[in-house]
């Protein structure tokens, strides 16, 4: 009996941990496409991309993209420069700063890729960024 509510247990914790797992996964790759991968943002960069599946976008790209960040830190933001699509994957082109490089920066970016005012499809990243002294 107890094996049988053990595995009924794991069947139903499985199931809720997909159930709110990120729909689109992500991946943050060096922009010159040479397949160099990294599972953070730097600041202070403008050399990387996230990686979007073209199946998030419905395999469209809208012309409007944008993005909108929360979960950094006051003056540290994530800027779309470009977007290029390569195959069934989308670079979005993204520069990386921050106001006052003599605080660190470990946290988690919470991003949203628009069109207009529609949520396309949501990412979560890593950012990272050591305290610099004068």
């Amino acid at each position: 009996m107890n094996k049988t509510l053990m595995t009924a247990v794991l069947a139903l914790t499985l199931a809720a941990g997909s159930a709110f797992a990120a729909p689109n996964p992500v991946r943050v790759s060096a922009s010159d496409g040479e397949g160099l991968g990294y599972t953070k943002l730097y600041t202070e960069s403008s050399w990387m991309s996230l990686v979007v599946p073209m199946s998030a976008l419905e395999y469209t790209v809208p012309g409007d993209l944008s993005l909108s960040v929360t979960g950094l830190p006051e003056g540290t933001t994530i800027t779309l420069d470009g977007v290029t699509q390569r195959g069934n994957t989308l670079l979005l082109n993204v520069s990386v700063s921050r106001d006052d490089t003599s605080v660190g920066v470990n946290d988690i970016a919470s991003i949203a890729l628009m069109s207009g005012d529609q949520v396309l499809t949501t990412l979560t990243i890593p950012v990272m960024g050591a305290a610099a002294s004068d």
